[in-house]
Formats: structure tokens, C-alpha cells, sequence
């Protein structure tokens, strides 16, 4: 799966927060991401000098991570530059507080236009009575996605999470019309880059974006747009408040429709394994 500056920076987090400091792994892990604005300038020779590991080394410590050598990871941190750049210019803004504040408001009022009972009443009902349910989103907005899933064990329905920090699940392309993928790409730029990913799946495809490209159209059965105007590829509000408040209206909606007396309404379609991910675990025991 091709991965984003943002799990390339989760999977070295996670090296450091599971490794002993001191350990080669939490070394490299510490020298890219204390250097992770100037990763498309460094070379392996540079990093291997400075970490004290072999080039061999460093290849290997990519490849635990998901990547296969040190030039993808650097072609995966360019990007990084213009988000920082875009994080600090956001941040630095004259009384943010007051702006913060009166952005996620007119946010709220946004979502709440675009995002009617109808729509979400609908995505509740494909959600109660799908097989299997997939949120399908980056690593930046997992804990949205968390979130969801851990809300929804509450009311006796199982969703699954595929990030693009971990590799594809071969699942994915087991997925019937019966089954449900949600992609959550607030920017549309995990949209763009999973779009091979997504015209694969057989599932009813429903896309949550602020990117109002026309080419999702074609791939998804349902776009539901968080904004009224186009952000495509710029990170806003919108990713890292609007997709939380979408998903908190949508779990309402879900509990005020199959509540019932203090229990969940059912019957619950059972999940169903394809023969091809039967054949694909039986493997595994074996």
C-alpha cells in the first residue's frame, strides 16, 4: 500500500515509543524524524554515518516500517514541508483562539447543512444491514475511525479499520455488494492515492471528503461532502474537527434509529468469509 508522510511519521513514532532508547532502530527512528523537514536532502550515506549502521541496515529498518528502501521514504516526506508550513501559518494566525473557535463553529453549521437527517439516516441503515463494514481512511485520521468502531461495539455492530499505515488486508478485495467501505479523506489525498485500491472492491463504496473532484463520482456510489467549497489536497478545519463531528451526528443518528427500550434493534447480518479469505486463514493455521 503506498503510505503518506503522515504514517511514514506514526510508524517512526511507534519505533521509538516500542524501542529502547539506545536500541539501532530507536536511533534511526530518532534521527529521521528530528530531521524530518530535510529528509529529501539526506542521503543513506548521510544517515548511516550519523546513526552509525550499515546502508544494509538502513534498508532493513525501512522495510520493517512498510517502505522498501530509504528513496520512498524520502519521496513520501516531501510532502511533509508544505503541510508543516501550512500547520504554522494556521497556528500563528492573530487571535487564534477567537478564530479556532468561530471556524469550527461555522464548521459545525456547514456539516449540519450538507449532512441532513436523510443522509445520515441513510449511511445508518447501509450500516446496520451490511455484512461487513470498512472504514477505509489514513493514518491521520484514525483516531476518528477509533473512535467509530469503539462507539459502535457499544451497539452490537463490527466495523473494521484498514489505515494506510499498515498494509492491505486481503479482505479488502474479498468485499461484496453486500458489505460496506466508508473512505475518510477530508483533503481527498488518500482518496487519490487508494483510488486503485477502491475501484477493485465490490463493496457499496461511500466517500467523506471536503474535495469535490468530479473523478469520485465514478467510484464511489455516495460522496458526502463536509463543505460546500472545494479544499483539495490542503488540510483546513475540516480534517481535524469535521470528520470527529461527522462521525460523532452519524453514531446519534445510528442509536436514536436501532435503540430501542435500552436495546439494539435487530436481527444482525451475520459477517461472511468469502471461500477465497477461508482458503487464506485456513493457510495460516496450517
Amino acid at each position: 500500500m503506498k503510505r503518506t508522510a503522515y504514517s511514514l511519521m506514526t510508524a517512526l513514532l511507534a519505533v521509538m515509543n516500542e524501542s529502547e532508547p539506545g536500541e539501532p532502530y530507536y536511533v534511526l527512528a530518532q534521527y529521521l524524524l528530528y530531521h524530518f523537514d530535510q529528509l529529501k536532502d539526506l542521503n543513506i550515506y548521510d544517515v548511516a554515518e550519523a546513526c552509525f549502521v550499515s546502508r544494509s541496515g538502513i534498508r532493513r529498518f525501512c522495510q520493517s516500517i512498510g517502505f522498501d528502501n530509504f528513496s520512498d521514504i524520502k519521496a513520501e516526506a516531501e510532502e511533509w514541508q508544505r503541510q508543516c508550513n501550512y500547520f504554522i501559518g494556521y497556528s500563528m494566525r492573530p487571535q487564534y483562539k477567537n478564530y479556532l473557535s468561530g471556524s469550527i463553529t461555522a464548521m459545525m453549521e456547514e456539516i449540519n447543512r450538507l449532512a441532513t437527517p436523510a443522509v445520515l439516516e441513510k449511511l445508518a441503515e447501509r450500516i446496520h444491514a451490511s455484512r461487513n463494514v470498512v472504514l477505509f481512511t489514513s493514518d491521520f485520521s484514525g483516531m476518528t475511525a477509533r473512535g467509530f468502531q469503539q462507539s459502535m461495539v457499544v451497539m452490537g455492530k463490527l466495523v473494521l479499520i484498514v489505515t494506510d499505515a499498515q498494509n492491505i488486508p486481503g479482505y479488502l478485495q474479498d468485499l461484496t455488494p453486500q458489505d460496506l467501505l466508508i473512505t475518510i479523506s477530508a483533503t481527498g489525498s488518500f482518496a487519490t492515492v487508494m483510488e486503485p485500491v477502491v475501484r477493485k472492491s465490490a463493496a457499496y463504496k461511500v466517500l467523506v471528503t471536503v474535495n469535490h473532484a468530479k473523478r469520485f463520482w465514478s467510484q464511489y456510489d455516495h460522496v458526502i461532502y463536509l463543505s460546500e467549497k472545494d479544499a483539495e489536497g490542503v488540510r483546513t478545519v475540516y480534517s481535524q474537527y469535521g470528520t470527529n463531528y461527522f462521525f460523532d451526528i452519524l453514531y446519534s443518528c445510528y442509536v436514536q434509529k436501532y435503540l430501542e427500550n435500552g436495546r439494539v434493534q435487530g436481527p444482525f447480518p451475520e459477517p461472511v468469509l468469502s471461500e477465497t479469505t477461508k482458503n487464506r486463514a485456513q493457510k495460516r493455521l496450517e
